[in-house]
């Protein structure tokens, strides 16, 4: 493994998570999560810092199964590692229907946005860590 490419991947995909992340709950989920108050933490008592540390720990945990198994590949199949990353993340984010008082719309978004989110970051770390 290339450490300083690990790291620089890591750091990628970290400001990929954090922006995606802000922008996918922070904006367009808004009025789902507002119409949905009673279901979740108030303001007050959300920890940004744990927020951050699990972002940081997701980001560094796909960068380095990405330099087990996707180092060699070319850049361009990150978004096929990210694809298939989503989908493993996200299928189970559909179960949350089943237990949370939440409508199934958000549900799904959760699905989509771990798709999403991790094809960018799979290629975003493709594209940092690729070998020279």
């Amino acid at each position: 493994m290339n450490f300083k490419r690990f790291v620089l991947a890591v750091l990628g995909a970290f400001a990929s998570v954090f922006v995606f992340e802000m922008l996918w709950h922070g904006f367009l989920m808004k009025g789902m999560y507002e119409a949905t108050m009673s279901v979740w933490r108030p303001e007050s008592e959300c920890n940004m810092t744990v927020m951050l540390v699990s972002q940081f720990l997701f980001a560094g945990v796909l960068a380095y199964i990405y330099t087990l198994i996707g180092s060699k590949l070319p850049c361009k199949r990150g978004v096929a590692f990210g694809f298939f990353a989503g989908l493993i993340l996200g299928v189970p984010q559909l179960a949350t229907y089943c237990y949370l008082p939440i409508p199934l719309s958000i549900s799904l978004m959760w699905v989509l946005a771990s798709i999403v989110k991790c094809t960018l970051v799979g290629m975003a770390i493709a594209c940092i860590y690729k070998e020279k």
